[in-house]
């Protein structure tokens, strides 16, 4: 009789065998299974997903619901009461119950919570990992959770340096919004001091109705500064036009200011020639930049933006968004917006695009065309192309 060849294998190999055993359940969320990220603390996580929430798409009440989600991961230590930061490691399948979620939320009722996770899923915040049944329960090995049926925050956790990425922006914008937000209110000040005709007049009350929108961007705020800046220079060079001409310095009924569009420096005399615009783009009347007859002139800016804009704001962000495109900066279409306005800009950037093979720097270009650009008549603009 022979006996039975029987082989054992080492502790290591038997240890090795037991970590590449298949999960007890397929698709739950396992820590195993779970991707990588960068430590974070759930109020830094909390902190980007509030101030990022218009940017994904969400609403108040979903940015709630994700507080409570968070607020279910198991991060606080247990003999210091301190939130650690969210790792790999840790689980981030939640299985508490929609009781429980509803209560964190702010009681919010089950049909809301149900609402909002489908938001939530449907921006690619979170991962729906469901038992057979429905139900969310923690699955456990060795008397240890080594994963759990319930709502995955994995999504959430693995674009965590974006969102964060994203807030330090959005807060710059909004540092540097306070600043030039100030900066508009003393350029308001100084120009209702001058003798100002009703069309600016009406041009500074809009001014003060724009900086109180929300909406309201670093862009509008740039052109702005720079359509006030022009007011005052136009209102500061009459004077000197009346002394060259050895009339009074005293003048009882001085010249009212009007909206301005400097041209480019003249290099005959040596002196700003500056033109006058009765074109207001910023009160409520009708804007030509979105007369559809114009916007269909434009070849280049109709096929990649067919419906004309409805605003002067979306006018702004077109010219920026195409400029970006054309690699232009926002100085230098802050400076032509404000010397030939939105309309010239526009038709600057439609020719720009037709000829963009022969242009090598489209910056410099547009600074060149820019400066010699002069008014041929009323709210017409000759454009030199070089």
């Amino acid at each position: 009789m022979q006996e039975a060849n029987v082989t054992t294998q080492p502790v290591e190999a038997q240890n090795t065998c037991a970590l590449s055993d298949p999960l007890p359940f397929d698709g739950m969320g396992a820590i195993a299974h779970q991707p990588h990220f960068r430590p974070i603390t759930r109020r830094a996580l909390m902190a980007a997903v509030n101030t990022v929430a218009k940017d994904i798409g969400l609403r108040a009440a979903s940015v709630v619901v994700i507080d409570a989600l968070l607020s279910c991961l198991p991060c606080k230590d247990r003999t210091t009461g301190q939130d650690n930061p969210i790792t790999p490691s840790t689980l981030l399948t939640v299985f508490a119950a929609n009781t429980t979620l509803c209560f964190r939320a702010k009681g919010i009722t089950d049909r809301q919570l149900r609402r909002h996770l489908e938001r939530l899923e449907e921006i690619g915040l979170i991962q729906r990992k469901d038992s057979a049944n429905g139900k969310r329960f923690p699955v456990l090995r060795n008397g240890r959770v080594i994963g759990a049926f319930g709502i995955d925050l994995s999504p959430l956790l693995t674009r965590s340096e974006e969102l964060r990425a994203l807030a330090e922006k959005r807060r710059a914008e909004a540092t540097e919004l306070r600043g030039l937000r100030a900066c508009i209110q003393k350029l308001r000040q100084d120009c209702q001091r001058l003798a100002l005709s009703a069309e600016v007049q009406e041009f500074l009350e809009a001014t003060r109705n724009a900086m109180r929108r929300a909406s309201t961007t670093v862009i509008h705020a740039r052109t702005l500064i720079a359509q006030l800046t022009a007011i005052l220079e136009e209102c500061a060079s009459q004077p000197a036009r009346k002394n060259s001409a050895q009339e009074p310095e005293t003048v009882a009924n001085p010249e009212p200011c009007t909206l301005i569009e400097s041209s480019g420096m003249s290099a005959s005399d040596g002196q700003n020639v500056r033109h006058k615009e009765t074109q207001n783009p910023y009160t409520k009347k009708t804007n030509t930049d979105t007369d559809p007859e114009f916007w269909s002139e434009l070849q280049h800016l109709h096929s990649f933006y067919p419906e004309p804009p409805k605003s002067e704001h979306r006018t702004l962000q077109i010219i920026f968004e195409f400029g970006k495109m054309l690699r232009i900066t926002q100085d230098t279409l802050t400076d032509a917006i404000a010397r030939i306005g939105t309309r010239g800009t526009l038709t600057l950037q439609d020719q720009m695009a037709g000829k963009s093979d022969a242009i090598n720097d489209f910056d410099a270009y547009a600074q060149r065309v820019v400066n010699r650009t002069k008014r041929v008549g009323h709210g017409q603009l000759a454009i030199p192309l070089c």
